[in-house]
């Protein structure tokens, strides 16, 4: 088989390419909505939306370095606080951004309500 066609299809890097670029494009809009209307609201999406970049390349490195092969080399604690390391930064990540998008609703219907 085609090496290329092993890493970009049956690995999923296609997937994680556009998961962490699906990511980056919800940083850059919270980024954009902080401008334009400060409030708490953008920067949990914006904080949230970096936790789960980050996350998600954790998993990524943590899938690459850690492999059946080499994994009897580290310390069984420090794989274990890793992985759930990186799943709390995906599960909190996605609370503050909905967390956000939520307080954002709040804030315009509130605006709206007061016009």
């Amino acid at each position: 088989m085609n090496l290329l066609f092993e890493i970009i299809i049956q690995q999923g890097f296609l997937l994680d390419l556009f998961g962490v670029i699906g990511l980056g494009l919800v940083a850059f809009a919270a980024l954009r909505l902080a401008q334009r209307l400060p409030g708490h609201h953008a920067a949990f999406m914006t904080w949230g939306a970096l936790a789960m970049i980050a996350g998600r390349i954790g998993i990524l490195l943590f899938t690459q370095v850690v492999t059946p092969f080499n994994q009897e080399q580290f310390d069984p604690f420090m794989l274990a606080l890793v992985k759930n390391a990186n799943l709390l930064l995906l599960t909190g990540g996605l609370g503050a951004i909905v967390w956000g998008f939520w307080s954002h609703e709040q804030q315009l219907a509130a605006e709206q309500g007061t016009a």
